[in-house]
């Protein structure tokens, strides 16, 4: 019975079947073997450092291990608080003013600009802030903001706005406003270049239709543009709160943290902690909850704000 139904001819589709699992198997097997360096690199960089700030975390300075005592220290300093309000502050500032000029500028190259020179003119220039390094960008803006000889008060001198000098980054409010103006300055076009992007993927069968109906340009966005717009919306969301997170270079440029520790956000205190005041448990312990925090954060947008396929 066995030898007559091995002697039997196998249908074509099951060939064909069986040959595509076993390339498929294969060509699997191919693509693992060539992403095996980049996901060991991956993991020597990321995952290495990870574990050994969590075990740092968890001891004292000569290695004795400690549990939570690092994490119980961190959360009883009121500077942890203070360092925490002023970044919640400073992300309240730049994420939304970024959003809004970013997307307000995308829509107005993408319905007035049609001339391809033109719109690879301001890529470029789009482009440009990014590649600035943020030392550099400090640099500038301290130039700008510094009492004596700043040139944004120069400039107000001479026009006779004001008659004496303003203290940008002596004031509380106004040096917030000073290491915000700078993120801003240098991720605008970021959200510009990105929602662009997307403006391109938006079919104009849609749009064409659309205007047809005799829809306005903010019906126009609202119901169809805006629907290719959202998956991006959470990346730019995303990315520019991890970057808030981590913001250092132009800030301590600028301000060192102050007035006080009116400016003062997490990456600056952490810095403080590990650096000035050489205590490698708390500051372990700091880096943990922040990278904790945005993993938490991330998951929430994802469900506040959806990936969805067209």
């Amino acid at each position: 019975m066995s030898r007559l139904v091995a002697e039997l001819p196998v249908p074509t589709d099951v060939k064909q079947v069986g040959t595509g699992r076993r390339r498929r198997s294969g060509q699997e097997r191919l693509a693992y073997t060539i992403l095996l360096p980049a996901l060991g690199t991956v993991f020597v960089i990321v995952t290495i450092p990870f574990v050994i700030a969590v075990w740092q975390s968890m001891t004292s300075d000569d290695g004795t291990f400690i549990g939570l005592r690092n994490y119980s220290r961190a959360l009883g300093n009121p500077l942890f608080f203070d360092a925490l309000r002023a970044t919640g502050l400073y992300a309240l500032i730049v994420l939304p003013t970024e959003i809004v000029l970013g997307l307000g500028f995308a829509l107005l190259v993408h319905r007035a600009v049609k001339r391809a020179g033109l719109r690879a003119t301001l890529y470029v220039l789009a482009v440009l802030p990014l590649v600035v390094p943020p030392v550099a960008v400090g640099v500038v803006a301290r130039l700008i903001y510094a009492p004596g000889y700043g040139v944004l008060n120069y400039v107000l001198q001479s026009i006779g706005i004001t008659h004496s000098e303003i203290q940008w980054l002596g004031v509380s409010a106004l040096a917030m406003g000073a290491v915000a103006s700078v993120d801003i300055w240098q991720w605008t076009p970021f959200v510009y270049l990105v929602l662009f992007a997307g403006l391109q993927t938006v079919p104009k069968e849609s749009v064409e239709a659309a205007q047809v109906d005799g829809a306005t340009w903010w019906t126009q966005f609202r119901y169809i543009e805006l629907y290719y717009l959202r998956p991006l919306f959470l990346l730019i969301l995303f990315f520019r709160m991890a970057d808030v997170l981590r913001v250092f270079d132009h800030v301590y440029i600028l301000t060192g943290g102050g007035p006080g520790t009116a400016t003062q956000l997490l990456s600056l205190y952490i810095y403080r902690i590990e650096f000035r005041f050489f205590d490698g448990g708390q500051a372990a312990a700091l880096a943990v909850m922040v990278l904790v925090s945005i993993s938490i954060l991330y998951s929430l947008v994802t469900r506040a704000l959806p990936l969805e396929r067209a």
